[in-house]
């Protein structure tokens, strides 16, 4: 009799007893063959289905593309900044330092012109000194450079009773390669005898002038500048200095100003401006010729002005003080002869405001029938106004 395997359904020979495939063994139950699986004999492993060939797989990773544009734009701050620093700019040592001097006395009329790109002017007034004009130049240049490249002051007439002394540094060059490229930190010293006009301009560097406590010098314009460095001038200890015109202006920087006791100022409009920094002005007794208008300005900075005033000038004379910053404080210090009249208009956005009586303006009773007149007009957007009799 044909039987069948019950477990895996294999046709088998009657006399068999176990499955020939699957290993079972075989009995008759009911006259039905039936598998009994082998305790001992592991069934094979059904064949695996065929599973198609799968080629390598390389993860592909993209660059966040922000990324890219980051480290494109690092690289292109970062290189020149090192390539400046090591061959550049940064990279200046001391050459060594030249000198200038203008022996005759002959010709006392002056007229400065200096204008240098980097680097100090100091100027000052020595009564040591047997020549009219002395100068030192202290030199800086990249390696390789030859001090004899670098520039020196000169001289020319322009009348025949007065005459130019100047200097030009040039241009800034920041190119590694080109050796001719020079600082500049000048130190001048004038004989008081000397009637100068001073245009002094100094890209990026401090200019610092002082009259050493000498007395009685005379000057035409003084006309400071600078782009990105601090101005001070010095006349504190002088007395009787004559200056027909005053200008300073810095873009980046604090200006310090001390006109000294009874200085004449010929200059019917002043102007001190800054940028960013600073505004100090003081002053004793100056003497004007006419009337005044200073115009005193900082974006960033407070401005403070002392102010003592007992000279009463002989014929009618107007002072306005222009005052304005944006972020900074106002401060006034004054002391005037009870004849001159003088008034104080405030504002600021932000911020208090205290002038000798109250709200934010005020005047003397005198005012109006003085005359001499102080007026003020003081403004803030950000900081206090402050007006106080010292």
């Amino acid at each position: 009799m044909t039987q069948f395997c019950t477990s895996c359904g294999t046709q088998l020979s009657e006399e068999a007893v176990f499955c020939h495939k699957c290993g079972s063994r075989i009995e008759l139950v009911k006259g039905v063959p039936t598998a009994f699986p082998r305790e001992d004999i592991e069934a094979p492993a059904a064949p695996a289905a065929p599973v198609a060939p799968v080629p390598d797989y390389r993860p592909i990773h993209k660059r966040p593309r922000a990324l890219g544009f980051g480290v494109g734009i690092l690289f292109l701050v970062i290189v020149p900044i090192i390539l400046i620093a090591v061959f550049g700019s940064i990279n200046f040592t001391i050459l060594g330092t030249l000198n200038f001097e203008y022996e005759s006395l002959a010709i006392t009329d002056v007229d400065l012109i200096v204008d240098n790109s980097v680097g100090t002017i100091d100027i000052f007034y020595d009564e040591g000194i047997t020549n009219l004009f002395e100068a030192d130049l202290v030199v800086r240049g990249r390696p390789g450079a030859d001090i004899a490249d670098a520039k020196n002051f000169g001289v020319y007439n322009l009348t025949l009773n007065s005459m130019v002394i100047s200097f030009d540094s040039g241009n800034y060059q920041f190119f590694f390669w080109n050796k001719k490229a020079f600082t500049y930190d000048i130190t001048i010293r004038i004989n008081p005898i000397a009637e100068v006009d001073f245009n002094v301009d100094a890209d990026t560097g401090t200019v610092t002038f002082t009259t050493n406590s000498i007395d009685n010098i005379t000057m035409g314009h003084l006309i400071l500048t600078s782009d990105t460095g601090r101005l001070d001038v010095d006349l504190d200890g002088s007395i009787n200095t004559q200056i027909d015109e005053l200008d300073l202006d810095t873009d980046t920087g604090r200006i310090e100003v001390d006109l000294g006791k009874n200085t004449t100022l010929g200059d019917s409009v002043v102007d001190i401006t800054t940028d960013t920094g600073r505004v100090y002005l003081s002053y004793e007794d100056l003497i004007a010729t006419t009337s005044t208008t200073w115009n005193i300005d900082s974006d960033t900075g407070g401005i403070t002005l002392d102010i003592i005033q007992n000279y009463v000038a002989p014929s009618a004379y107007q002072a306005t003080f222009n005052v304005e910053t944006s972020t900074g404080s106002i401060t006034v210090n004054f002391s005037f002869n009870t004849s001159i009249g003088y008034s104080f208009d405030a504002s600021t956005d932000t911020g208090s405001i205290t002038l000798p009586g109250p709200g934010d303006y005020y005047e003397s009773p005198n005012h109006d029938t003085a005359t001499n007149v102080y007026d003020f007009i003081l403004d803030t957007n950000t900081g206090s106004v402050t007006a106080q009799e010292i």
